[in-house]
């Protein structure tokens, strides 16, 4: 397929504004279970802020590299990439960790077939950051595939901004229901990314990739009762966690 590649478009400016977006609503999503015990934190571990730091950062640098392109600035655009070098590993970590810490609480409180359920996203959702994060420093040197896959690492995060949307302002019950909602939410915008894409003659490719990972995740959801699912939650808890 025939690509034009411009220092910036439309997905470029539109990605910026929805990411500012998306911070204003991060800091609505985590005020009730977290920025509400300012400054005590009492009840979170030092894991918690960690990690939260990580993903604020990894979400700032999602605003500030589409806004350093709008803005021709290439240089610093290109020093703030290569610091991802050393950020990106860490958030895939702590994403790790916060998981582990979960389900050793869970396994404490609760079946473990509920335990295995509930992790059913939290397992993959690190696998797929890394996977889309890794195919955009592959493809660094080309624009057009570099911005779509690290566009794609926004919809590994972003579903923990949504479900707690869902269940702590808009009152939705039950927590699967909220990521189950996010997820579909999630893989429905990157169809519209391939659509569009598409409808310009360009490679849908890497966008159909993001979409695909986004569908294990929903797969791995629906799966979360299987005798398969709940063996692999095992065999992981009792190896590494």
């Amino acid at each position: 397929m025939k690509q034009i590649i411009k220092p910036y478009d439309f997905t470029t400016k539109a990605f910026f504004i929805a990411m500012v977006i998306l911070f204003l609503l991060l800091q609505v999503a985590f005020h009730p279970t977290y920025l509400q015990y300012f400054p005590q934190f009492q009840g979170f571990s030092w894991m918690h802020h960690v990690h939260g730091a990580l993903m604020v950062s990894w979400v700032m640098m999602l605003i500030l590299q589409p806004y350093l392109i709008i803005k021709n600035k290439y240089k610093t655009h290109r020093l703030i990439g290569k610091i991802s070098y050393i950020t990106a590993p860490l958030v895939f970590i702590s994403m790790i960790l916060i998981t582990r810490l979960s389900y050793l609480k869970m396994v404490g409180e609760m079946p473990f077939n509920e335990v295995a359920a509930f992790q059913s996203l939290n397992f993959i959702g690190p696998f797929n950051f890394l996977l889309i994060y890794s195919l955009a420093i592959i493809h660094r040197k080309d624009v057009f595939k570099h911005k779509r896959f690290m566009i794609g690492t926004l919809f590994t995060v972003s579903g923990a901004v949504f479900s707690r949307i869902l269940i702590h302002i808009v009152g939705l019950s039950g927590e699967l229901d909220a990521f189950f909602f996010t997820e579909y939410f999630s893989v429905s915008l990157v169809i519209l990314l391939i659509l569009n894409d598409v409808r310009n003659k360009v490679n849908p490719i890497p966008y159909t990739i993001v979409a695909i990972a986004i569908f294990i995740g929903i797969f791995n959801m629906h799966a979360r009762y299987t005798e398969v699912w709940q063996s692999v939650v095992r065999f992981i808890g009792d190896r590494f966690f």
